[in-house]
């Protein structure tokens, strides 16, 4: 399998998004900010089965997200996530490869919000829940210039979260689920898993493997969004990220992250980071 880059802004607008299989006690919450950003622009989507498609223009996208995850009680979480996007295409190449050249422009709004409730069934040496995760369109669009901040469709998931922590030091868990999707959006299925560690206090790293693979059964296709590689339909990856956090006493924290992937189906060749800053309270 050919090794990529990948943009994979797409994470955040349509992937797991519970927090794994741990829940926050009542009265309790983890809020965080953060910005995830590109490294230059694109130029170049990756397709299935290895393939590649080179864009008219250079695109620029990020994003930034408000992420909220309370718990009601002891065993039911709520969990937000708002997103804010700024995409941009720029000039045009030496060599068109598509022969319609859509004129060069600029967007910014929310994308897809998100809304779930997570219900915790064991809290015993495996911890076990299930969510029902929903997202919706409340995007905007300028689909002349191919340009789009989230999916044109809502969704709702039925999702499983199973983990263990092994240690004070040491935790992995998995989790995936289905969601069906309106507008004529391929309904998906995506599994996450991640395994961390914390190497000194406060301080912790985690390793990622994130899967999305759409049934193909929608027949949605704006040929101006394939120029631009923004929010298409049967979008697909297979994904990594390494992920790392410091706390502070005040249960303040930071943290930075890296996104690439193994393959992937209208996802951009580009490297992306991710910072954000947290706070805990109960």
């Amino acid at each position: 399998m050919r090794y990529l880059f990948a943009l994979l802004f797409i994470c955040f607008c349509a992937t797991s998004f519970a927090g794994g299989p741990w829940l926050q006690p009542a009265k309790s919450g983890f809020f965080q900010v953060q910005a995830t950003l590109p490294v230059g622009t694109y130029n170049r989507l990756f397709l299935s089965n290895n393939k590649q498609l080179d864009l008219n223009r250079e695109v620029t996208d990020m994003n930034f997200q408000a992420y909220l995850e309370y718990g009601i009680t002891d065993k039911i979480n709520i969990v937000t996530v708002l997103p804010y996007k700024y995409i941009s295409t720029g000039a045009a190449q030496s060599t068109l490869t598509n022969p319609t050249l859509l004129p060069s422009g600029k967007l910014s709004g929310f994308s897809n919000y998100k809304l779930a409730l997570k219900y915790r069934i064991s809290d015993k040496n495996y911890k076990i829940a299930v969510s029902l995760q929903s997202s919706f369109n409340s995007t905007i669009q300028d689909l002349e210039k191919g340009l789009v901040t989230g999916y044109q469709a809502n969704s709702i998931g039925l999702y499983g979260h199973i983990g263990k922590g092994f240690s004070e030091n040491f935790y992995s868990f998995i989790e995936g689920g289905f969601n069906s999707v309106s507008n004529n959006f391929s309904d998906f299925y995506e599994i996450h898993y991640e395994i961390g560690y914390q190497f000194k206090p406060s301080f912790w790293g985690a390793f990622t493997l994130d899967l999305r693979e759409t049934l193909r059964n929608g027949n949605y296709r704006n040929e101006n969004l394939r120029q631009t590689g923004f929010y298409t339909n049967n979008q697909e990856y297979f994904a990594f990220g390494l992920k790392t956090s410091y706390e502070l006493k005040n249960k303040i924290g930071f943290n930075a992250a890296f996104f690439g992937a193994f393959s992937g189906n209208y996802v951009a060749y580009l490297r992306t980071y991710s910072i954000g800053i947290y706070k805990k309270w109960w």
